[in-house]
């Protein structure tokens, strides 16, 4: 019995969708999951969606540093309450790092962390 990896038995239909990019709107035929527009799947544009995912980047430390090659580095987590050290890579070219640990990494978390910590502290 051979089993297709990585291809989908069943062909996708192509739909006509509207550009998810902020101010973009323009109609695109695409398949599946395609949400973007030909011109804003460019490698130029990736930064900017990424920042936007992210809550326009507060998640986001930048750190400018000379480093050849990889080098780790202990941080604490910048989140008030929060005592936790995690491990950063620091990489040859790559400036912007996570700002606070694994524990608070996404929008959700870091505001429950918050309302747990208001309500002990009452």
């Amino acid at each position: 019995m051979n089993i297709a990896k990585g291809r989908r038995s069943t062909p996708q239909k192509i739909k006509e969708k509207s550009c998810a990019f902020p101010g973009c709107g323009v109609l695109f035929m695409g398949l599946g999951k395609a949400k973007y527009c030909e011109e804003h799947r460019k490698a130029k544009y990736r930064k900017e969606l990424y920042k936007q995912n992210d809550n326009n980047g507060e998640a986001i430390i930048r750190i400018e540093h000379e480093e050849v090659y990889a080098k780790k580095v202990m941080r604490v987590c910048e989140l008030e309450g929060c005592d936790c050290e995690f491990e950063i890579t620091l990489l040859p070219r790559l400036f912007e790092y996570p700002r606070y640990c694994v524990e608070h990494r996404n929008t959700f978390k870091r505001n429950n962390f918050i309302k747990q910590r208001d309500k002990a502290n009452e």
